[in-house]
């Protein structure tokens, strides 16, 4: 495989946010219309994560590297937040959306490393 040319390809974090990414559009694909709204939330706060922490990566300074780490880790819980909901709802069962909650808790997990190495 070819190195990879951006900062962020060697972040453990961007790959974790890159499942999540995968996961939220899988779960969204799920959601019963009429709920498009969750589904269109979930997909936006899914995909953030990864843009964001790419952003983060690619920053120069500190601070703008936390920022954006942040921002990710934010919209880590908003999708996992989502997944509850139409869990909660009824509208898919708990192992739809335990995949999201899996995926969102490990790059959460790595993103509040990140936050912190940067403070």
């Amino acid at each position: 495989m070819p190195k990879l040319p951006f900062a962020h390809h060697r972040l453990e974090a961007y790959r974790a946010a890159l499942d999540l990414a995968d996961a939220g559009h899988r779960l969204a694909r799920r959601i019963p219309r009429g709920y498009g709204w969750l589904a269109d939330h979930l997909v936006r706060a899914a995909c953030a994560a990864p843009v964001l922490t790419a952003e983060g990566a690619n920053r120069v300074s500190p601070g703008a590297k936390r920022q954006r780490f942040s921002e990710a880790l934010g919209e880590c819980g908003e999708a996992a937040a989502v997944a509850e909901v139409v869990e909660r709802l009824g509208l898919v069962n708990g192992d739809a959306s335990a995949a999201v909650l899996a995926h969102a808790d490990r790059a959460a997990a790595l993103l509040t490393g990140l936050v912190k190495k940067h403070a």
